[in-house]
């Protein structure tokens, strides 16, 4: 593990999307560990705390969003659509919804709009999800705001209250791993309190105009057999990994989406999800990778996986 984030900028007025979400809660204690104010925008009541302003409202609310943005310095905006029923779903917020947030930053004279995007968007033909990021990247990259803006691309996020590495988590208590099409394939990760701490750096080192992709240091990324080995630790026990072709991903994929559009709720996996979780390679480019000075990874995989592990466990979800 390497030095922690030493983040020196003058304190802040945040204005943050999707707060009370996984990566967004570890964001919110990114911001204040590092002595920022936070005004985050919730759809429900949320529990008060210090040095944290909860705008109630949505992002196709513009009076709120108007709230939000007021007095802020900065935006930080996180909050998207990573299921949906069909692919205008994903165009109505990732796009849509976006637009208004940037628009409220715009009027608001905020000075630098972050953006949290995905890898997903480097293959927009992929995925109806990753074709609504990368056309979300092209609000900021393809007109003149009058801000200064930054889009970061993170790959697989896990930590501590995410969902889908815990589905991984139980399945190798049974002594398998399934890898989507094929056990070759190699992705980036990062745990969710670095991508936050690198998150809350950017505000001080801006990086503008720049489309970022952040990881964890490791080149090169992971397989999924790295994953078992990483999870397994010390134990004295075996996880069988095995792929998972795309016609059987896929196929499951598509009956899914039918059921999905049938009863209106979105379902996680269908086929354009799974040509997404097929795709060979979701690592990060060394090109894209910022320098920021006050800023490394924490936690490598071993650590991380331990970590959010023992979280797992506490809560008694494991």
């Amino acid at each position: 593990m390497s030095k922690k984030s030493n983040n020196t900028s003058p304190r802040q007025c945040i204005a943050l999307t999707g707060g009370t979400g996984f990566l967004g809660n570890h964001v919110i204690e990114s911001l204040l560990a590092a002595g920022h104010k936070v005004q985050a925008l919730t759809r429900r009541p949320q529990t008060e705390r210090n040095n944290v302003k909860w705008i109630e409202g949505s992002l196709t609310d513009m009076d709120s969003l108007v709230r939000l943005c007021a007095d802020a310095d900065t935006l930080v905006n996180i909050a998207g659509l990573t299921k949906s029923v069909n692919r205008d779903g994903f165009f109505d917020v990732n796009v849509a919804a976006t637009k208004n947030v940037f628009k409220a930053a715009s009027n608001a004279n905020l000075q630098h709009v972050l953006h949290i995007s995905s890898l997903a968007a480097r293959e927009p033909l992929l995925s109806h999800y990753g074709a609504s990021k990368a056309a979300s990247e092209l609000l900021l990259t393809a007109r003149k705001w009058s801000f200064d803006w930054t889009v970061v691309r993170p790959p697989a996020i896990y930590g501590p209250g995410d969902k889908e590495i815990l589905k991984l988590l139980k399945a190798s208590k049974f002594g398998i791993l399934p890898a989507p099409g094929s056990t070759k394939n190699r992705f980036s990760m990062i745990h969710a309190q670095d991508l936050a701490g690198a998150l809350t750096a950017l505000l001080e080192n801006k990086h503008a105009s720049q489309i970022l992709e952040i990881d964890d240091g490791k080149a090169g990324g992971y397989t999924i057999e790295d994953v078992a080995a990483a999870m397994l630790g010390r134990k004295n026990k075996t996880v069988k990994t095995f792929s998972l072709p795309f016609w059987a991903i896929g196929t499951i994929g598509a009956i899914n989406g039918m059921v999905a559009r049938a009863i209106n709720r979105p379902a996680m996996l269908t086929l354009s999800t799974a040509r997404y979780l097929c795709h060979s390679d979701w690592t990060v480019r060394l090109r894209r990778r910022p320098n920021l000075p006050n800023w490394s990874p924490q936690f490598d995989l071993i650590a991380g996986l331990k970590d959010t592990t023992d979280w797992y466990r506490k809560n008694g979800l494991l």
